[in-house]
């Protein structure tokens, strides 16, 4: 699971960097203050959103992969004569 993790939360940090970065390019337009603060925090909040998303479905893709691993192992074996 820490692959998988891993995986998500770069690629969820990948994700809220420029969400991040567009809302704050928009208020600073308009001025350093906190217009720009305000931006700054939902850009933040938008893009951890969508990052906190893409790692739970990295790591419900690893669950899944070791509840199939973990059925293979417990299928029986049928002897051959």
């Amino acid at each position: 699971m820490n692959n998988h993790l891993s995986v998500g939360l770069t690629v969820g940090a990948m994700f809220a960097a420029p969400i991040t970065w567009i809302a704050a390019s928009d208020a600073m337009a308009e001025g350093f203050g906190f217009a720009l603060i305000a931006s700054i925090v939902f850009g933040l909040a938008a893009g951890l959103c969508i990052g906190g998303l893409i790692a739970a479905n990295f790591a419900m893709l690893d669950l899944e992969e070791k509840e199939q691993e973990e059925a293979v192992a417990h299928r029986p074996e049928h002897a051959h004569a």
